[in-house]
């Protein structure tokens, strides 16, 4: 069963066609890799796809449902996120712990939760921990 479709994704810069009717679909439990030359447009497709950029054409469903007008964190709760080629890590964490930090926008404990270390902020640290 596909969890992300995308039909005849176009994208346009001014006079520039960045992606040109891209389609692909996302199965359930399987690993799926975007690969490509520099300038082939990957950067701009996971951006269109996370919706940091509006598509100039076609669509991007999860789930069946369409995404098109979905803000980025609407699309972040939904379990579709991008992340940056940069590797600032927090040094005085582990690489478990600097994982668990991207975790984070689909958590539900707050500022306070995580300052007082109240119980359920606990308990909810150790699910993602495992």
């Amino acid at each position: 069963m596909a969890i992300l479709q995308v039909e005849e994704l176009t994208k346009d810069f001014g006079g520039v066609r960045a992606l040109s009717d891209v389609s692909f679909e996302i199965e359930d439990h399987r690993i799926s890799a975007l690969i490509g030359p520099n300038g082939a447009g990957k950067t701009t497709l996971v951006n269109v796809v996370a919706g940091v950029f509006p598509a100039s054409a076609g669509s991007v469903r999860m789930g069946g449902r369409d995404l098109n007008g979905v803000p980025v964190h609407r699309r972040v709760r939904m379990g579709i996120g991008r992340t940056f080629q940069n590797a600032l890590l927090f040094d005085n964490m582990t690489v478990l712990e600097n994982v668990m930090v991207g975790r984070h926008p689909r958590s539900h404990s707050g500022m306070p939760a995580a300052a007082f270390r109240i119980p359920s902020m606990r308990r909810e640290e150790e699910q993602i921990y495992l």
